[in-house]
């Protein structure tokens, strides 16, 4: 009679397996976070490598004016950052963008949406990503990993 361990939840899967699915881990240990998070950001500069062409020629602005606001006490960084001063930066940069580049600028006549201008939208939609992005990678290295909490 075999008496190895089965789950009913898991269609009788063969608990003898379970180390297999650690690959590599020894058994309690949880993976290392840094590896998490450096795969996390290799997802990340993947999946902007994929951005349509028009996003590609945006986001050097993006990433001028973040790094103008960039820090220890800016109000990029609170809990709730505010609108406006988001939509103010979204505003000098496609204000900058369109300078540099003006066949970019759309003609918003007849625009089904109003007057406001898609590409500027676009500028925000990347905007909030690439700052979302900077306050995972900011609340990382707040981490205190040995006593699991955090620091500042």
């Amino acid at each position: 009679m075999n008496k190895t361990m089965t789950c009913p939840m898991m269609n009788n899967m063969n608990w003898a397996m379970a180390p297999q699915m650690y690959q590599g881990m020894e058994y309690g240990m949880e993976p290392d976070m840094e590896d998490i998070y450096a795969e996390d950001d290799r997802d990340e500069e993947y999946f902007k490598d994929m951005h349509p062409e028009s996003c590609k020629k945006i986001m050097p602005y993006i990433n001028k004016e973040l790094d103008r606001m960039e820090t220890e006490e800016s109000p990029l960084y609170e809990e709730y950052p505010d609108r406006e001063l988001l939509e103010r930066m979204g505003d000098r940069i496609y204000d900058k963008a369109v300078a540099d580049m003006p066949e970019m600028e759309e003609q918003w006549e007849g625009r089904q949406f109003g007057r406001r201008r898609f590409l500027r939208d676009l500028v925000g939609v990347l905007l909030l990503g690439e700052l979302l992005g900077r306050r995972r990678r900011r609340r990382r290295r707040n981490y205190d990993y040995y006593n699991n909490d955090w620091y500042y």
